[in-house]
């Protein structure tokens, strides 16, 4: 069994671990405007709705292409997709233009045609000060708050089995 302050050590590990996956896939805009041959990396905004962060994908085409098989870093899954929405020519906004061609026009596929689609920042800089950097800081805050209460317990314990031995080593007293 491992002892407490190794299991709240592996814990606090775990919740920092999670915490760090739930923001976007940091290399995401990238991968679509390399395959696509982009003249720019689209906005995260062309998949997430507010900060990026795990929940965050439910804009027409972030939804459209996770139906087609792309996973959170996989950038393989997301080039397999992609593809996938090149050859059914799909139109998740339903304006008559299919994604891909709205991409490589440099619009929105999520909206009206025109909508300009260039970047004004990386999604990292919304992941180091958005949901994933509050989600880190709450992660080590529990990870430390399970660390503590494990802490106190196991001393609690080994207090408790001490004074049973000592109990236990006493002669009893006989009242006569």
């Amino acid at each position: 069994m491992l002892r407490p302050h190794l299991l709240a050590l592996l814990s606090t590990s775990l919740l920092v671990a999670s915490a760090r996956t739930a923001g976007a896939t940091p290399n995401f805009p990238d991968v679509v405007a390399s395959h696509l041959a982009l003249d720019a990396a689209p906005p995260c905004a062309l998949c997430h709705v507010g900060t990026p962060a795990r929940g965050t994908v439910t804009t027409p085409f972030g939804e459209t292409i996770r139906s087609r098989g792309a996973v959170a870093y996989d950038e393989a899954a997301l080039r397999l997709a992609l593809d996938a929405l090149a050859a059914e020519r799909k139109d998740s906004d339903g304006d008559g233009v299919p994604d891909i061609d709205e991409l490589r026009a440099g619009d929105d596929p999520n909206g009206a045609p025109g909508a300009v689609t260039t970047p004004e920042y990386g999604c990292a800089i919304g992941r180091a000060t958005g949901a994933a950097g509050t989600a880190t800081a709450a992660g080590a805050a529990l990870g430390f708050a399970l660390a503590l209460t494990c802490t106190r317990r196991a001393r609690r314990r080994a207090r408790g089995a001490a004074a049973g031995a000592r109990a236990e080593r006493r002669p009893a007293l006989r009242r006569e």
